[in-house]
């Protein structure tokens, strides 16, 4: 009998592939999944399914629950692309692979950006290209203002790197954060959620790290970004809808804000004549932020456990009980 049927994002398939085969190796039998063959004769007596980017389709879902499956796992964090709703109604237990496992990697790519746009990378390379030496003149990141939105794992994990290299913190979330916590990040002032229009008005950098759902998309809109300093900047790292995207470019082209470094769209994949693409002020990188070796084996091992727990009869860790 298969343990796990694997459904892959066919254009996405590594490392994550390779990286759950090792996971699963001796420990669960899998199968991949084949679009082409009867879904009903694959999903027979697989109690597991991993479900690479939570890409399943209906179709799939409800071939799934005819079959009896026990945990409907997602190999991922954002459920924006699962089909949440049917899942759950269908009776199938539902689990992703939370923040905490990619939280590594988000913080150091939204650094990086950080680092790129106070830098000046982009007119700097391009310099070196004309012989034009010495310029431009460029930004420390030490005493610099970091507005953290969301200070749940990766937002944290980035405070402690901004705060190693002697930037102000602070930080707004929907969650409460421990006093002691707190004091270990080095946040100076954290508040609720309510408290993002202050945040906006004085950081000289932000990064977004909240989750994409009906409260946060365009969390960030054209009113909040007005708030901004003209020579701040915006990191996201998260989802693309969490800003409004047109009004980003509006404000860019406008320069009312200084800069930003998008590693998430609005519209996946990126369409060439995205009008982010064409502006000097925006570094973007192609949804990356969390794929690292690193993650995706953090990821498959989370995978494997939670197979693991619903074969022995045991709860499966991280459920997702109702969608946001």
């Amino acid at each position: 009998m298969t343990d796990v049927l694997y459904i892959a994002q066919l254009r996405n398939l590594e490392p994550w592939l390779t990286d759950f085969r090792e996971a699963a190796d001796g420990i669960v039998s899998f199968a991949m999944l084949d679009p082409q063959r009867p879904l009903d004769e694959q999903f027979a007596g697989v109690p597991v399914v991993v479900d690479q980017g939570g890409h399943g389709t209906l179709e799939m879902i409800d071939a799934g629950a005819r079959a009896g499956v026990r945990l409907w796992q997602v190999l991922g964090t954002g459920l924006d692309h699962t089909e949440v709703d049917h899942i759950l109604s269908r009776g199938i237990p539902l689990a992703n692979t939370p923040g905490q496992f990619s939280s590594v990697a988000l913080a150091e790519h939204a650094l990086m950006l950080i680092l790129c746009l106070a830098k000046r990378l982009r007119e700097a390379e391009a310099n070196c290209r004309i012989g034009a030496m010495y310029a431009p003149v460029t930004d420390e990141l030490s005493g610099q203002a970091l507005g953290i939105v969301g200070l749940g794992a990766s937002g944290r994990e980035l405070a402690q790197r901004a705060a190693a290299l002697g930037m102000r913190i602070r930080a707004v979330d929907v969650a409460p954060v421990d006093e002691d916590e707190l004091r270990r990040l080095r946040v100076e002032r954290f508040t609720g959620i309510g408290g993002l229009d202050a945040l906006l008005a004085e950081s000289d950098f932000v990064s977004v790290h909240v989750p994409l759902t009906t409260a946060t998309r365009h969390l960030i809109d054209e009113r909040r970004l007005g708030l901004m300093k003209p020579t701040a900047v915006i990191v996201n790292v998260a989802r693309g809808a969490i800003i409004d995207e047109d009004a980003l470019v509006r404000a860019l082209r406008a320069r009312t804000i200084a800069g930003a470094g998008i590693d998430v769209f609005s519209q996946e994949p990126l369409r060439p004549d995205n009008p982010m693409l064409a502006l000097e002020n925006v570094i973007t990188t192609p949804h990356i932020a969390g794929v690292t070796r690193g993650t995706s084996r953090r990821r498959s091992a989370a995978c494997v456990e939670n197979a693991q727990r619903v074969l022995r009869g045991d709860e499966p860790l991280f459920r997702v009980l109702a969608n946001a």
